[in-house]
């Protein structure tokens, strides 16, 4: 099977198939009499910008009311700093004295094991005589004294 790519186009000529710079048409159309022919329905140039009576965008007391609400906002966000910085030392405090009582909470469990566990069991029974009975997997015949 063979595949054929398409020719490239090509645009032939000066003006590379759009149409010639002579042969556009100027839209444009000025009148200029020099003030001998009457303008009567002609839209006439002028290059004096109109003045119009516009107030400023920016009065004063918009300013000042901006710079108001600008530094009311500053403060409460300086306000909400400090009461932020005022909590997370507080918090850090509050984790420290857990983290003691946490500690000191585990040192005396370590003890209490100790001294309740098997090891100190079994050494508190030997001392007052107790005999060690080994696996608890014998059978005991209980004989009655009576007969």
């Amino acid at each position: 099977m063979y595949l054929k790519t398409p020719a490239k186009q090509t645009f032939k000529g000066i003006s590379k198939g759009k149409p010639a710079q002579n042969k556009r048409k100027k839209l444009e159309k000025v009148f200029d009499t020099d003030g001998s022919a009457p303008s009567h329905g002609r839209r006439t140039r002028t290059n004096e910008k109109k003045i119009t009576n516009k107030l400023p965008v920016f009065t004063p007391w918009k300013i000042v009311l901006a710079s108001l609400l600008i530094g009311i906002c500053g403060i409460y966000y300086i306000n909400h700093v400090f009461n932020t910085q005022q909590s997370l030392l507080e918090v850090n405090q509050l984790q420290i004295e857990h983290n003691r009582a946490l500690r000191q909470y585990h040192e005396k469990r370590l003890v209490y094991d100790r001294m309740t566990g098997p090891k100190e069991i079994y050494q508190k029974a030997r001392q007052q005589g107790f005999i060690n009975a080994g696996p608890a997997d014998l059978i005991i015949n209980v004989e009655s004294d009576s007969k």
